[in-house]
């Protein structure tokens, strides 16, 4: 489902990303750790064309973006790439001037073109998944930090992507929040959606992930299955990591 090789990205003289080499099998659900400015957020921001390649290649769904392609062929099919994947930030980066219904549909009527009576339906059958509609007329400042990510991923669903991308989706959020958030997205994961989750939510990756994935400037250091890598990371810096992050 995705493929990257020899990943580099550059910010002036930082190169944040070097020579990441990842692959994402269908239905697969990778959780993405590792300290701050390992270059994680920057991962994903290059695999849904938010950011530019400085090095290497990146393939999502069949579709190739290299370092050689003209900015226009580029252009063409970093669109092709969003309409198959779907991004939840950090923010929740909800229109306020919009009832959550209304951002949920927005996509839908602008980009795809769909109808607005059609487009309703399909809002209020993802809101009703993500278990919100009783709220589908509600104001962004009239939800909670829980509700308003919820409705950010409605919103992503109702595009209806083949893969997820989530970074830090529960940062934002008060603990007490985080688990309507990850109830949603392991919701998602038993239905077999491919997702990306950037996180510090340990217990999420160990119950749902099939694989971890552990980055260090800009690296990926070690990955495996969840159960060997909790219990006996391989590598020095991940021990570091988790014995810090898990006390």
């Amino acid at each position: 489902m995705i493929k990257v090789c020899n990943l580099i990205k550059s910010f002036g003289n930082n190169e944040v990303l070097r020579k990441v080499n990842l692959y994402i099998h269908p239905k697969e659900v990778v959780v993405i750790i590792g300290p701050s400015g390992s270059g994680k957020t920057t991962l994903l921001r290059c695999l849904n064309g938010l950011e530019s390649l400085n090095g290497g290649s990146i393939e999502v769904g069949g579709i190739l973006i290299d370092e050689n392609m003209s900015q226009k062929e580029r252009c063409k099919r970093i669109r092709d790439l969003r309409k198959l994947t779907g991004m939840v930030f950090q923010s929740f980066n909800l229109f306020p001037h919009m009832t959550a219904l209304e951002n949920v549909i927005e996509g839908l009527v602008t980009v795809k073109k769909v109808p607005k009576n059609q487009a309703e339906i399909l809002g209020e059958k993802f809101l009703s998944k993500v278990g919100l509609l009783d709220k589908k007329n509600e104001y962004p400042s009239r939800l909670s930090g829980g509700q308003q990510q919820r409705v950010a991923i409605a919103r992503s669903l109702a595009m209806e992507p083949e893969i997820m991308l989530f970074d830090e989706p529960t940062s934002a959020l008060d603990p007490e929040l985080v688990g309507e958030v990850l109830g949603v997205m392991q919701d998602l994961a038993k239905e077999g959606m491919t997702m990306i989750v950037v996180s510090h939510e340990m217990g999420f990756a160990r119950e749902v992930a099939h694989r971890v994935i552990f980055m260090d400037e800009g690296k990926i250091i070690e990955e495996g299955i969840p159960e060997d890598f909790f219990k006996a990371p391989s590598t020095e810096r991940a021990r570091k990591f988790l014995n810090q992050i898990l006390r």
